[in-house]
């Protein structure tokens, strides 16, 4: 039986609902194994989801004094990690930031070689592109945390400064 895994991931929205991705290469049996995901990572003995999440923002995008919410989603799944196949669950939350606040960082060396490049991307773009990503449903997914917790106030806010949607 697989090992336990926690993790903490984050939807980073900026203000018109594109979410953060991480370019992520880890390294397989089989060769290098590229995708996008959300940011985060496992959960550290002691800590609760949320403190992780928030590690996590700290440590791989150097974003501080966000407020981030959740979880709001919990996903089970089986996955090969540093060479060894894990009983993953996910917990999900969400937070939104300026396009220019997130900077790739990482604290390990294994982090430092994983993560490639940060990219904002809408629905669309994620959609379109043939590219992998995870979660798999990142898009139906990303719009409907987008619409439930951002969308008015960004609505709102480009109708005071005089801006269209």
């Amino acid at each position: 039986m697989p090992r336990p895994r926690r993790s903490a991931r984050v939807l980073v929205f900026d203000d018109a609902g594109r979410v953060l991705l991480i370019r992520y290469a880890a390294q397989r049996a089989s060769g290098e194994f590229l995708c996008w995901l959300t940011p985060g990572g496992e959960i550290e003995a002691g800590e609760s989801p949320l403190q992780a999440a928030c590690r996590e923002l700290r440590e791989e995008l150097e974003l501080d004094g966000v407020v981030v919410t959740g979880p709001i989603r919990e996903e089970q799944n089986l996955l090969e990690h540093e060479g060894e196949l894990r009983s993953n669950t996910d917990y999900f939350f969400h937070t939104q930031c300026a396009v220019e606040a997130p900077r790739l960082a990482g604290v390990t060396e294994l982090e430092i070689r994983a993560m490639r490049e940060i990219r904002w991307w809408s629905a669309a773009e994620i959609a379109a592109s043939a590219e992998r990503f995870f979660p798999v449903d990142l898009v139906g997914w990303m719009e409907q945390v987008w619409r439930r917790n951002y969308a008015q106030a960004a609505d709102e806010t480009r109708g005071k400064l005089g801006l269209r949607g």
